[in-house]
């Protein structure tokens, strides 16, 4: 996930060996800067729980048991390296500072008198960027117009994926959202439920709110009940996508085709967006309209892939004047199967299930490669470098 802008995030706290004196201190300095749990945990569960949560910050009060505080911050300081600790006290002590500071601790405090500086490290913690080893890679899948296959493409990638990773599929089309139908799931909980609670997002609470497919992608949906959503928050969205990517090895967006504030977020920060057309005129010059908003927005192209959909031999438009004309390559081709596919949709089954060895199924199957380490952008045919093309003229050249 690439970090963009400020966008407002809270820290995921962990609790360890706090009285009820000490755990009502912290809930008074942290309300506005962190998700805090109902309750503290032992030094015993200590590492099980923070390398299962993964939290931003983990908070050990250090008065109770000098010894086992200090020793599961060195079991910590190596199951772990990525979680801000706080050794909390009742009082200074110049010794047990020392002490703390030694086994990896990064802050000793004495609440109330040190609050300031408790909310400073955990806002820091909040903001810091996430590690290449503990993010996932967003992936956001966009169409050139309507119609041309995204939310298909969207979550049968993310079926692929599934296979052998960690997936989650969010549903980002507020306007007319179809993940959840597409893949015959009916959830309970969805997109729009979670963004007033964003300001206090963590991987648990998304991971409460998520329905699993039998393919075991889990999908964060749009409602079933079609409502006009306004004034959806940038930095609610940013929470929402940053705890996914913490939590999951790849995370697929179905943006939809409206350039929205969330889809303007999820395109800062996507590491690749998958734009799909077809080969039609109106779906390739929508393309390039798109590719010229993405320039104006700072996205580099080399972030975009061009799938084609419903790709035929004796297509009017090529795959060579598609390249031409839009000045990128075409990364990956998906065969026009139309009957295939709508019977995978009407059934709610996927292309696999419905037919494994047809070409869309395995087409599909194959686009993998373009959003994993095996992808290669020299495979992608050199589009012609001349500015022309038949239907140039629709492109303003």
């Amino acid at each position: 996930m690439r970090t963009v802008g400020s966008g407002r995030a809270v820290a995921s706290v962990v609790l360890v060996g706090l009285d009820p004196e000490a755990m009502g201190l912290v809930r008074e300095t942290l309300a506005a800067e962190a998700v805090l749990p109902s309750s503290s945990i032992s030094y015993a569960d200590a590492v099980e729980v923070v390398k299962r949560s993964r939290p931003d910050v983990c908070i050990v009060g250090i008065g109770r048991s000098l010894d086992a505080a200090l020793a599961l911050a060195q079991a910590l300081t190596k199951e772990a390296p990525h979680v801000t600790l706080v050794a909390l006290a009742a009082s200074s002590s110049a010794d047990v500072i020392l002490s703390a500071m030694r086994v990896g601790y990064k802050e000793y405090v004495v609440l109330p008198n040190d609050a300031a500086r408790l909310r400073q490290v955990v806002h820091d913690a909040a903001y810091a960027p996430i590690d290449d080893d503990e993010k996932g890679l967003v992936i956001a899948v966009t169409g050139s117009k309507g119609g041309v296959g995204t939310t298909l493409i969207c979550t049968h990638l993310a079926a692929e994926l599934a296979a052998i990773h960690r997936v989650i599929c969010i549903d980002m089309d507020f306007s007319m959202g179809d993940a959840a139908t597409m893949l015959d799931l009916t959830p309970k909980d969805n997109l729009v439920d979670l963004l007033p609670r964003a300001d206090r997002m963590d991987e648990r609470m998304l991971t409460g709110s998520i329905s699993v497919h039998r393919s075991k992608v889990h999908v964060l949906a749009q409602p079933n009940d079609l409502e006009k959503q306004e004034g959806v928050n940038p930095d609610d969205v940013y929470a929402i996508v940053r705890a996914a990517a913490k939590g999951y090895q790849y995370v697929l967006i179905d943006v939809g085709i409206h350039t929205d504030a969330a889809a303007e977020i999820c395109f800062g920060v996507a590491d690749i967006i998958v734009l799909v057309a077809t080969p039609d005129v109106i779906a390739v010059r929508d393309a390039f309209r798109r590719l010229k908003l993405f320039e104006r927005m700072g996205i580099e192209k080399e972030r975009v892939r061009l799938v084609v959909n419903r790709s035929r031999r004796n297509s009017f438009v090529t795959l060579d004047d598609i390249q031409q004309n839009l000045q990128i390559g075409v990364s990956a081709s998906i065969s026009d199967d139309s009957k295939t596919v709508d019977s995978a949709i009407n059934e709610g089954k996927l292309l696999r299930e419905v037919s494994r060895k047809s070409e869309v199924a395995r087409d599909i199957s194959s686009m993998v490669a373009i959003v994993t380490e095996d992808y290669d952008e020299e495979l992608d045919d050199d589009p012609s470098t001349s500015g022309g093309g038949f239907f140039s003229s629709l492109f303003g050249r």
